[in-house]
């Protein structure tokens, strides 16, 4: 009998030279096997693998092919083939095999999600969800399938039961790395009323016998993994949620007020101290509450020596304001019950102090906007954030690039090997942290105006592990003072608060080296229409920008029954002190139109290369279907007129020095 397969030392040698990514010498070995072994199964598969990795898609798939008719039972063969399939663009062909794989192994779970790709790419998000469930499922520890599933719950709507997915939604809320909370709350508020009691647990709150019912209410929402994991990581952006929560906030107070520490308020207590923190106490509060939180504040500082305090005080007190501001709270040694809260309200903020000493500054701020500006973000650092969307893995730079699908030729990209980023406005650190986790050997140097946003930046980034950013003090209006070039610039929702934006975007501009990409994020007139009407009443009103007043405007809202307006209340930016005030009492904003934007690309000399937002490209591509299509600004002007909400989320576009 001939035997049909080589030595396992033989395979064993291939695949460590593909392990070491050396491809031309795992294929030249494989080639010479295959003259002995014509009909190996394991070399042609492997063989085939390889030129998957060369890009030799062609010669890979008829390798799969000839693989799958050797042994029509071999699922790794009807994979591969799938693959290929998949990246020559032939998705029919690609579907039919990853169900081939299926039908031979039904535990087979990355067919599955890739079949979920498919869909999703298709824009058959609801099929998609299935499918990564199925993934999911079947190995609940597949972190890439918790990546698609996030990334399709994002662009869907959950709208009916599904017995699955609070499972996953609370493994993505305990997670921290994989998704912003907010980027998928409302699938998670849905799946809070369709798939737990929730809704039977909230309507006793309107009945007549409330707060009689208050304990059992409390004992509900403390079974509510979900609801309970979800108030401490994401402001809720939905009203319904605050109106429920500051009546149970205030009942709780009203109890522990009288001395009824009942325990099975602490359990709640906790999520409800962390859902206020992080929202930064943007719930309106009554005259009595006011006065009950001074009284029990009182108590605590009179009976602190004699440590007569009970948690539940102390919790209460920290769904009100901070645990820092109380100054009894340094001589609290907090029980095992307290750490977490004192962890977030405490013990974080002494760091972002100490942190800021070490941060260097490039220039003292003259610019009086810039002023102006750095003050609000002292006062209110923006936004606060628990959990982020970080990449798998790094990759290098042009790997990064090309996945944006730009109008530059890579091949003529000359990046440095350790390429160098500037974030020019990196706020709190989402957009550096996020960053940082794509590219491989990058030094991030990420600039703002604000201390004490760059200090929550940088513990945000320790606790990360996110080592190779530096954060420095600055405006950018002074760069050219720091004296370096940077091969990528990212700057989003930075330049439209500038006294000058024209003049922001240049500084950026000549700090570019040659073959340098930037990034830029500016707000759109637009699709900020109605934020415009509201910040035009804010300033007819002569409000001063104060926390009351903007608690007490953005209650009057919520009462205000302005068709106009709602669209509002359903920004998650409006369900924190922060958000609010960046959304609509900032100190200064500028709009843009494409056409705009055009004008100062041309006087920069910058060329436009492309939109970042994959929600909006996808948008655009179903009516503008040539490949050209997609770096014509006159076709996204007129999509634009169509669409006026398309960028609510800021124009987000990439564009290059002209050659």
């Amino acid at each position: 009998m001939i035997k049909q397969e080589p030595d396992k030392k033989l395979i064993e040698k291939i695949i460590l030279l593909f392990n070491e990514k050396k491809y031309l010498e795992a294929l030249d070995l494989s080639d010479n096997i295959i003259h002995e072994y014509p009909d190996s199964i394991l070399i042609n598969n492997i063989s085939g693998v390889i030129h998957t990795e060369l890009k030799n898609y062609n010669l890979a798939k008829n390798l799969f092919i000839k693989v799958t008719n050797l042994n029509p039972k071999y699922n790794d063969g009807y994979y591969n083939l799938a693959n290929i399939y998949n990246k020559l663009g032939e998705e029919d062909n690609a579907i039919k095999n990853y169900e081939k794989v299926i039908e031979l192994d039904k535990s087979y779970y990355k067919a599955y999600n890739n079949l979920g790709n498919i869909f999703r790419k298709r824009n058959l998000n609801k099929k998609a969800l299935e499918y990564y469930i199925l993934t999911l499922n079947i190995n609940p520890n597949y972190i890439r399938g918790f990546y698609n599933l996030a990334g399709v719950l994002q662009h869907f709507i959950l709208n009916e039961k599904n017995k699955y997915i609070n499972r996953f939604f609370l493994y993505l809320l305990e997670k921290k790395i994989i998704v912003r909370p907010n980027a998928i709350a409302t699938n998670i508020i849905n799946g809070l009323f369709l798939n737990t009691n929730l809704k039977d647990s909230f309507s006793l709150i309107e009945n007549n016998n409330y707060p009689k019912n208050l304990n059992k209410i409390i004992e509900g929402l403390n079974k509510n993994k979900l609801l309970l994991q979800f108030m401490k990581v994401c402001p809720i952006p939905n009203y319904y949620f605050e109106k429920n929560f500051i009546k149970i906030r205030n009942e709780i107070l009203n109890e522990i007020y009288n001395l009824n520490f009942k325990k099975i308020y602490l359990k709640f207590l906790i999520s409800l101290s962390s859902q206020c923190f992080i929202n930064e106490y943007v719930y309106y509060e009554t005259d009595d509450e006011e006065f009950k939180v001074n009284k029990i504040n009182e108590r605590i500082k009179n009976n602190i020596n004699k440590k007569e305090i009970n948690d539940l005080e102390i919790l209460i007190l920290s769904c009100y304001s901070p645990l820092y501001s109380f100054d009894w709270c340094k001589k609290i040694n907090p029980s095992n019950e307290l750490k977490e809260i004192f962890i977030l309200q405490y013990r974080n903020h002494n760091k972002e102090k100490k942190y800021i000493q070490k941060i260097k500054s490039i220039s003292e701020i003259n610019d009086k906007i810039s002023i102006k500006v750095k003050n609000q973000y002292e006062e209110n650092p923006y936004p606060r954030w628990t959990n982020l969307g970080l990449s798998i893995e790094p990759r290098i730079t042009k790997e990064v690039i090309e996945d944006i699908n730009l109008n530059v030729d890579l091949k003529k990209l000359n990046f440095s090997k350790n390429a160098e980023i500037l974030i020019a406005g990196c706020g709190t650190g989402q957009h550096a942290i996020t960053t940082a986790s794509k590219y491989k050997n990058a030094e991030i140097f990420a600039l703002d105006l604000s201390f004490n946003s760059l200090a929550y930046a940088k513990r945000k980034a320790k606790e990360l592990n996110c080592d190779n950013i530096k954060f420095i003090q600055g405006d950018l209006l002074d760069l050219r003072k720091f004296d370096r070039k940077f091969d990528i610039i990212e700057s989003v929702g930075v330049l439209h608060h500038m006294a000058d934006p024209l003049l922001g975007w240049e500084c950026l501009t000549d700090c570019l080296k040659k073959d340098a990409l930037m990034l830029i994020g500016l707000y759109s007139e637009k699709a900020r229409e109605n934020i415009a009407n509201i910040r035009e009443k804010i300033n007819s009103l002569r409000i001063k920008t104060t926390k009351k007043n903007i608690i007490n405007f953005r209650k009057d809202i919520f009462e205000n029954n302005t068709a106009k307006w709602d669209s509002i209340k359903y920004s998650p930016d409006f369900y924190s002190t922060s958000g609010v005030r960046d959304l609509l009492f900032h100190v200064q904003e500028h709009r843009f139109t494409i056409k705009k934007i055009r004008s100062h690309m041309n006087k920069l000399g910058l060329f436009f290369l492309g939109f970042e937002d994959t929600y909006v490209l996808d948008r655009f591509k179903r009516k503008y279907n040539q490949t050209n299509d997609l770096y014509n600004l006159d076709k996204w002007e007129e999509f634009e007129k169509n669409n006026s909400r398309i960028f609510s989320g800021m124009y987000q576009f990439w564009c290059k020095k002209i050659d």
